[in-house]
Order: structure tokens, then sequence, then C-alpha cells
């Protein structure tokens, strides 16, 4: 058995402050032993020594795996950091988008809103005005329609003469267009009825005036009766017209009746008489050929007739074609008219 050494004691002895290497304890009672414990004591030493190398390995493993762990938190801390600043700027990206964002859409909502305003102010103007149109109009028809009441009064209340003329005259002059249909219709029935009325009793006055030789009466009564007709179908009535203003030497408006009536009436006694008024009127007026063609017409149709004569002596007076009479021609004899 082993005695304890000094060595021993030492190194069993931490309170005593000092600390021994192993090895030189282990040596030192191996120097003591027999040959098969130092031995023992030799493979016990190596082992130490391994061991002791295997802590230092450690130690060195410990404090490199330290500063790696401490690299790592470095490493983490700083990808902390960048993720940080990478998330605060994804943040202010975000925000700047965004705000962009709203701002556009704001804008874009903004231009509609100034459209849509444009159109309904465009909109409303032209409502405006299609009221306005309307209100002018409504007023027009108004004023048309209190018009055409006043002239329906006045056709109804006025008798026959210069005043139902008149009234009759600014009838036909209404403009229709201011007018309703029922208006319209009414005023142009009422003025159709007394036309009718009106023209058939300048037709029975002239009619009268014809049979007492009255021709100032015809002119009047048979003119009034063609004004409201337009035209008839009697071409007696063109004659004594025609023939009438002639007697009263109303030359230019006696040559339209009488024109009327030889072209629907060429032949027979009246027409050589119309003929020859005709004549006479073409000839006061200054037409000497359009005179000559109606007197030579008129003396073919009966050159043995008493009125032959007067129409020869009246085509002998006119002057040569071209030439300009210096005094108007005396005026003829008047036959009388052929009843």
């Amino acid at each position: 058995m082993l005695r304890p050494t000094m060595a021993d004691e030492t190194t069993s002895s931490p309170a005593s402050g000092t600390t021994k290497n192993p090895a030189v304890v282990v040596q030192t009672a191996a120097g003591d032993a027999p040959p098969s414990e130092r031995r023992e004591f030799s493979e016990l030493r190596k082992e130490v020594v391994e061991a002791r190398n295997l802590i230092i390995k450690t130690d060195n493993l410990l404090k490199n795996m330290h500063a790696e762990l401490k690299r790592v938190g470095e490493r983490q801390e700083e990808f902390a950091r960048r993720r940080f600043f990478s998330s605060a700027t994804a943040y202010v990206l975000f925000v700047l988008l965004a705000g962009v964002g709203a701002f556009t859409v704001a804008r874009s909502d903004s231009a509609r809103e100034r459209e849509a305003s444009a159109a309904a102010e465009s909109r409303s103007r032209e409502l405006q005005q299609k009221l306005d149109q309307t209100q002018k109009a409504e007023a027009v028809r108004r004023e048309g329609s209190d018009k055409a009441s006043r002239v329906f009064d006045q056709l109804a209340s006025e008798k026959e003469g210069p005043g139902l003329s008149q009234a009759m005259s600014n009838a036909v002059r209404m403009e229709r267009t201011q007018l309703s249909a029922l208006e319209a219709k009414a005023l142009d029935d009422r003025v159709a009825t007394l036309k009718t009325a009106v023209a058939q009793g300048a037709l029975d006055r002239g009619n009268q005036a014809v049979r007492r030789g009255d021709h100032k009466a015809v002119s009047t009564e048979y003119g009034r009766y063609l004004d409201l007709v337009g035209s008839t179908n009697d071409p007696q009535i063109y004659f004594h017209l025609g023939h009438s203003r002639a007697q009263l030497k109303e030359f230019q408006t006696a040559i339209d009746p009488l024109e009327r009536f030889l072209k629907a009436q060429s032949q027979g006694k009246l027409a050589q008489s119309a003929g020859y008024w005709l004549g006479l009127a073409y000839e006061e007026t200054g037409a000497s050929a359009k005179a000559a063609d109606a007197y030579g017409k008129a003396v073919s149709l009966f050159p043995g007739s008493e009125l032959a004569p007067l129409i020869r002596t009246r085509m002998r007076k006119l002057p040569p074609p071209g030439a300009t009479p210096a005094q108007p021609p005396a005026a003829p004899a008047r036959p009388a008219a052929p009843r």
C-alpha cells in the first residue's frame, strides 16, 4: 500500500491556497513505487495529460464557440437592425404609395365630379333655354289666341261693309302657327262662311248694277267678288268688269278681266265687243302692237257688224310698229255694251 506523500497532501488540500501539477505528484509517487505500479502511474499520467489536453481543447472550443455565438449574436442584431430599417423603409414607401394613390384617386374623383358638374350645368342651361323658348312660344300662342278671339268677335259683330272687310282681311293675314288647331279651324270656318256670304252679296249687287248701267258699282262689286273667290266660271262677269272699268277710263285694270273673258269665250258678238275694249285699253296704255292684234281679232269675228267700222277706224289711227305717238289718241265714241 502506498503512503501518501507531501505532494499528495498538497494536491488534496485546496484550502492551503497552493496548486501543484498533478503529473508532478504522480511522478513523485511513482518514483517510490514498484515497476508494476510505476507502469500504472505512467498510464495514469498519460491519461491525466490527455485529460488536461482535452480540457484545454474543450476550453478552446468553448472560447471559439463563445466567440462564434457572439458573432452570431452580432449578426442577428445587424439582421434585426436591417430588418427594422427595411420594415421602416417599406412602411414609409407604403405610406408614400398609399398617399400617392389616395391623391390620384381623389384627383380622379375630383375630375369626375368637375365633369359631372359641368355636364349638369350644361344640362341646366339647355333646360333653361328650352323653358325660355317654351315660355316665349306660350306667350306668342296666347297673343295669337287673343288676336284670334278679337278677330272672331269682329267677324261676328261687324255688318257687311268696310269693317267686315277689314276683319276678314285681318283673319286671312293672321299667322296660323300662333293658334291651336281648334282655334285655326274655327277661324277658317268663320272666314269661309262670311267670305261666301259677302261674295254672294257683292255678286248680287254687281248684277243689279249691270242692269242699272252703273259702271262704278259694277267695277266695285264685281271686283270685290273676284277678290273674295279668286276666279269664276262665269265669263260674263269678267266682260262686265272689264267693260265698266274701260268706261270709267281705268284702262290698266280693265285689261286682265277682258283677257280672261276672251280666253274663256273667243267667239260671238260679245267676244267682238270685248276685243274692241281690250284693244282700246292696250291703246290707251301705250301697247300699240297688242292693241292692233286685239283689234284685228275682233274685226275678223264679224267684219260686217255695226262695231266693225269703229274697230277699223281705231286700227288706222294706231301708230306704225316701232313709232311712238306724240299725243295720246282722242277718246273714241263709247258703244253701248251688249245686253
